[in-house]
């Protein structure tokens, strides 16, 4: 699975697109990206956490959660057998836009209200009853309670930048997402280095740990690391690669570290990942 960023192609119906997702914890885990869509998730049933530029947000059935766009987060469960059900919405920032001057700033925050926020989970819920449905008409259904959206956003849930708790400096954030395209694109190689990353990038070494790490709050090692795992572990359950194959086709220096670092992320070995995920 690639670390990088993620092109939205919205529905020419309704100015968002749409993801119902209904399968167990050990498939819901994305890797760490970003787009230039806002993202709403609401949870229908289970357990879900959501990591949003370093903060972990455990969500459980009846929670939305709300990503602003151009920053980095993922998805990822505790529980690999447990079945989750969850409604993700990928809502358009230029439609906003639309209706605020001052553009550059324009971030929102469901903790401004709670009365937003009520209604916007229950606009969510409508919506997960008409997508799962597909009655005729549904799509112009979907169209006018996204719209409410839209409005409890821009009406109740408008924040400067100054009121997030963590804020992005957008020269570190280019110098990032650079890397993490570099990554995307060469961590299957086993000699693939800090220096070498940072080199790609033109930084130095300790200024790319440094910026990196103020980014994503991981360390870019770890990042690579993650990447690869993901990868290896795809090629299982994908391609039916064996755990050795798996691992020293993409960067791993033994099967050892893959199993290792399989256990140590979703508690089982990778042949038992496997199990669960086919």
């Amino acid at each position: 699975m690639r670390f990088k960023y993620e092109i939205v192609k919205l529905n020419r119906r309704y100015p968002a697109k749409l993801y119902l997702q209904n399968k167990p914890g050990g498939r819901c885990n994305t890797s760490l990206h970003w787009h230039s869509t806002m993202e709403l998730l609401y949870i229908v049933d289970g357990r879900l956490n959501v990591m949003d530029e370093g903060n972990v947000t455990p969500l459980e059935s009846g929670d939305i959660y709300f990503v602003n766009h151009d920053r980095f987060h993922r998805t990822f469960s505790d529980h690999p057998d447990e079945n989750i059900k969850y409604l993700v919405v990928l809502l358009s920032y230029e439609k906003l836009c639309q209706y605020y001057p001052n553009r550059e700033e324009l971030e929102f925050c469901l903790s401004r209200s709670d009365e937003a926020k009520r209604a916007i989970t229950g606009l969510l819920g409508r919506i997960t009853e008409v997508f799962e449905k597909q009655e005729t008409g549904y799509e112009m259904m979907i169209n006018s309670l996204l719209h409410e959206i839209y409005y409890h956003l821009i009406a109740s849930c408008i924040c400067e930048k100054s009121d997030q708790s963590y804020t992005v400096n957008n020269k570190e954030l280019e110098y990032v997402k650079t890397a993490i395209e570099y990554m995307g694109k060469n961590y299957y190689l086993e000699d693939l280095t800090l220096a070498a990353i940072a080199e790609a990038v033109g930084l130095s070494e300790s200024y790319f740990s440094r910026c990196f790490k103020n980014i994503t709050r991981t360390s870019a090692m770890q990042y690579l690391a993650a990447l690869r795992l993901e990868a290896a572990l795809r090629d299982i359950v994908v391609e039916n690669k064996s755990v050795t194959e798996a691992a020293f086709d993409n960067g791993f220096t033994s099967v050892k570290s893959f199993i290792g670092m399989c256990k140590k992320t979703y508690g089982c070995t990778p042949r038992e990942y496997k199990f669960r995920n086919q």
